[in-house]
């Protein structure tokens, strides 16, 4: 009984120091997923800030500062040219108020881009602040 308690007590004390993934951060991560695995452009684009960088090298497309709107016509370009395959994240990580992710995204004749994402968090929301897709 008595190493039932410290046991216990114990995963209570180390999970006290874990921070778990909110469930929020997660759902947003899924909804850029399937945006992107699915070539919808105008659903990726509802979660970008106001302005972001863009760069899409095969496009020579390197802008610091665009317009969402502009950001999502570009991107409907780029998926027309280069239909998804498939989309997975390689890494994903947090650190104060930012979110970020490296993905590798394969398009339907083979080629492969890497992929990095970083998202701000907002009043409401994460939002992306900065989309890089660098052929491989």
């Amino acid at each position: 009984m008595k190493n039932a308690f410290i046991f216990i007590l114990t995963v209570g004390l180390l999970s006290s120091f874990i921070e778990p993934t909110k469930p929020r951060e997660v759902e947003i991560a899924e909804k850029i997923k399937s945006s992107i695995r699915t070539g919808n452009a105008q659903s990726l684009a509802d979660h970008f800030e106001k302005n972001l960088e863009l760069v899409i090298d095969t496009e020579k497309v390197s802008f610091r500062n665009v317009r969402s709107d502009q950001a999502g016509v570009i991107l409907k370009t780029f998926f027309k040219k280069h239909p998804p395959k498939d989309f997975r994240y390689v890494f994903q990580g947090t650190a104060s108020k930012v979110r970020y992710c490296t993905a590798t995204y394969q398009d339907i004749a083979g080629g492969t881009f890497q992929v990095y994402i970083l998202m701000r968090i907002t009043e409401k929301d994460y939002r992306i602040n900065t989309l890089h897709f660098k052929k491989e």
